[in-house]
């Protein structure tokens, strides 16, 4: 093999007049197309009792060498060949070798500032081998490229692309290089079995689930030099998918809870499951924001979180042994004793800083134990949010609105076969076996934990839940990304689509809650003069946005979109009247429709006729058939008009029935006189 090649690198050298190396000591400056052999050459073999040291530097101090080792023969252990990283035997050894135990590739590393590599060669006097050949090549180190891609859709607030299946995503790939930017290369692969070239790229996400987006940018550098930048896109169906990869905890938090640039969070920690060796109870939820009532967000369980996904297959969740144990404060907080006391617990606690006098997040809670009957009126998991001041005061904020009570199974469900309904109002809904959204068999309504606290004052929070009684049937609590609100944002957009918003004669106020703060506010861009408050009041549909400037270093922007439902007016209203001899008389009260109506969009408004003014405001008990209505003498008709949208936008007016029939009075005959031709004619004012 080494004869096969002393041709070659003979040709090579006679060509471009190579120098090549042989094993000496010395240093020498070198690079392609020159080779470094042992002393024996290209040829010949290397000699007994050998002790020599080379060191060989790029030709470019900008450089660094390579050194490629193509065949490698000697002694075993008797004859060895030591590599350094530096250019002397005082840097890193990279490894001794001998026998056939070739080098194969070695290069200075990237500490190495020098780019040189050191071998030192020691034989004995027992015999030799062929040696080695070896190819020099240098190279020039790697720039530094940091890729980044922008989309549309945008990236939401927790970090991802949010899309439904079939929805396409555009991506631009951009980088910056700390040397040169010529020729690079934009390489997309998009987590769904299609990959593209360019800087402008797109593609569609036909099913859902997640997908990693990865952007690799690559120089013209031989060495291969690249930077990589990634962004996941959630592809939302009808059933909730639990992610356990893309983040942290610490950023389940901050980024995907919290998300505001001007939060003081420290000191995450948690524990759950794997804590003990079992399984996680953490991870990221995502979903169509329709079938469940959270688009995304953090979720907690007493067992494996990644099977609370949809649909429901129709076993139950049990995961979790008594080695996973339970948290004394919880069952504190809630009132567990006993044998009742918690097991399995999945906890995250934090600090942080509030910005504004109060603060909230949106949550529910799910669990195996809804079955409908028994479990729900006896068995209840627990959990709790324990929010601690500077004082050491303890309040959980996981009870039901204006009460202390907590929230569980047991006191949220409606009636059933084994017993009556308790707080109905606050059950969300069961899932049916093989139905979306998710694995639980049922779930609260959404709450809203809140509390007031005091702007800059540093406070802990300890979000738990765990099983109670055994490590059985399994509950979780959803909390929605971004609710976990400090201060210095709006909230949701308020819409005639999303149906949470008012009335033309309602004016809506804006408030960041952040009283600290110096605010800027602006409708569709434009500056609202003489609004430097936390609040705003609103009375026209919208965009707004405020600028909240806490510090030189904290300042925040948020916007929100405003529509009002329209308000309907009565515009007229007239009398209904029938000539009958009877006491009661069948009316059209529909007559009136267009009346009441005027120039309103019929489509957009309701009309609907009542019995008493009290159902007309209150939009109840409407006369069931108006075209056919049996009224009587002096009876008053109340009419509602409402926008199609919320009976809270309505109007209400009256009008009256009348029945009755002719008679005639008595009366005089008339005469006169038939003055002019005595004719028999004459006029008469009847």
């Amino acid at each position: 093999m080494k004869k096969l090649y002393v041709l070659v690198a003979f040709i090579i050298s006679f060509n471009t007049f190579a120098q090549d190396v042989l094993m000496q000591d010395g240093t020498f400056n070198r690079c392609a197309p020159d080779m470094f052999y042992d002393t024996g050459g290209a040829s010949s073999s290397y000699s007994n009792d050998e002790d020599y040291t080379i060191t060989i530097c790029p030709e470019d101090v900008n450089n660094f060498v390579i050194i490629n080792f193509l065949s490698f023969s000697t002694q075993l252990n008797s004859d060895v060949l030591s590599i350094y990283d530096g250019d002397d035997t005082t840097a890193q050894l990279i490894g001794s070798y001998s026998g056939a135990s070739s080098p194969g590739t070695v290069q200075a590393s990237i500490l190495n500032t020098s780019g040189c590599l050191t071998f030192h060669f020691v034989t004995d006097g027992s015999g030799t081998t062929s040696g080695w050949s070896a190819e020099i090549l240098c190279a020039e180190p790697c720039q530094t490229i940091t890729p980044s891609i922008t989309s549309n859709p945008v990236v939401s607030n927790s970090g991802s692309i949010q899309i439904l299946p079939g929805d396409s995503v555009d991506f631009l790939g951009s980088a910056t290089f700390s040397n040169d930017a010529t020729g690079a290369t934009y390489n997309w692969d998009f987590g769904n079995g299609t990959t593209d070239v360019g800087t402008s790229v797109s593609t569609t996400f036909a099913t859902a689930g997640t997908y990693i987006v990865t952007l690799t940018v690559e120089d013209t550098n031989p060495q291969g030099c690249s930077g990589i930048e990634t962004i996941s896109v959630f592809v939302l169906g009808p059933n909730v998918v639990v992610d356990q990869d893309t983040y942290t905890v610490e950023e389940l938090i901050i980024d995907v809870l919290i998300d505001s640039p001007c939060a003081e969070v420290s000191n995450v920690t948690f524990s759950t499951g794997t804590t003990y060796g079992e399984e996680n109870g953490i991870g990221y939820f995502y979903g169509n924001g329709v079938s469940f009532p959270f688009q995304d967000g953090l979720l907690m369980t007493s067992g494996d979180a990644s099977l609370a996904g949809g649909p429901n297959s129709g076993g139950t969740l049990s995961d979790g042994s008594s080695s996973w144990l339970g948290d004394t404060e919880l069952d504190d907080a809630v009132g567990l004793t006993g044998t009742d006391t918690s097991n399995n617990a999945t906890i995250i606690e934090f600090d942080f800083v509030p910005l504004a006098d109060s603060i909230s997040f949106n949550f529910l809670m799910a669990s195996e134990e809804y079955d409908g009957g028994s479990f729900e009126c006896d068995y209840s998991d627990a959990f709790a949010f324990l929010l601690t001041d500077e004082l050491n005061n303890v309040t959980n904020l996981a009870v039901l609105p204006a009460t202390t009570t907590p929230i569980l199974v047991t006191n949220i469900h409606g009636a059933n076969i084994s017993c009556g309904a308790v707080n109905e109002q606050y059950f969300g809904a069961y899932t049916p076996n093989g139905q979306p959204p998710i694995a639980f068999d049922g779930r609260t309504g959404v709450f809203t934990a809140q509390s007031a606290v005091n702007p800059g004052e540093t406070y802990h929070i300890k979000l738990v839940i765990a099983d109670s009684r055994d490590n059985s049937y399994d509950s979780g609590v959803f909390i929605e990304a971004g609710s976990f609100n400090i201060g210095g944002t709006l909230g949701d957009d308020l819409t005639i689509a999303a149906a949470n918003t008012n009335c033309e004669t309602e004016a809506i106020t804006l408030d960041t809650n952040a009283s600290i703060a110096v605010h800027t506010w602006y409708k569709d861009g434009v500056v609202i003069p003489g609004n430097t408050g936390s609040t705003l009041v609103v009375t026209e549909d919208g965009e707004y946005t405020v600028d909240v400037v806490f510090s030189a270093s904290c300042q925040s922007t948020d916007s929100i979109i405003i529509e009002f439902y329209p308000s309907p007016t009565v515009a007229t209203v007239e009398n209904l009247s029938s000539c009958t001899a009877n006491t009661n008389a069948d009316f059209d009260l529909t007559l009136n429709d267009s009346n009441i109506l005027g120039t309103q969009d019929p489509t957009l408004f309701d009309v609907s006729y009542y019995q008493s003014l009290t159902d007309a405001e209150n939009g109840t008990n409407a006369i069931p058939i108006p075209g056919v209505y049996s009224g009587t003498d002096g009876e008053i008709i109340y009419v509602r008009i409402q926008d199609v949208y919320s009976s809270g936008c309505y109007d209400v007016s009256q009008f009256q029935l009348s029945i009755g029939s002719p008679s005639i009075n008595n009366v005089t005959n008339l005469t006169t006189c038939d003055d002019d031709s005595n004719d028999g004619f004459e006029e008469f004012d009847l």
